[in-house]
């Protein structure tokens, strides 16, 4: 791999880690004005036959998009991904060199 190759590579993965970021504040800026207007909605709701169901559905709605809010942070801004091949092949190597009467 030449130098051009490296440079477009990195250039590449440069460009696909700040469309993450990128994504994950913009979930987040959405996330934090449907929560504004959940809390608006709890407090003018009014005692009725479907408070219970109303009040059920905006806490599952914060709980769950605030998770996966916190899911594309995570994605966002750690450095690399868990399990890849170059993890599986870099812990196989690691594993038959610390046991190698193990594999003859």
């Amino acid at each position: 791999m030449n130098n051009l190759e490296k440079e477009e590579l990195y250039f590449s993965e440069a460009k696909k880690r700040i469309s993450r970021i990128k994504a994950f504040y913009l979930h987040l800026a959405l996330y934090v004005v449907a929560v504004l207007f959940i809390v608006w909605n709890l407090l003018i709701i009014e005692d009725s036959d479907y408070t219970n169901y109303i009040l059920a559905l905006n806490y599952s709605t914060i709980f769950i998009w605030g998770l996966f809010v916190v899911i594309l942070g995570i994605r966002a801004y750690k450095q690399q991904d868990i399990f890849t091949k170059k993890w599986e092949k870099k812990n196989l190597e690691k594993f038959t060199r610390n046991n190698p009467k193990r594999w003859e």
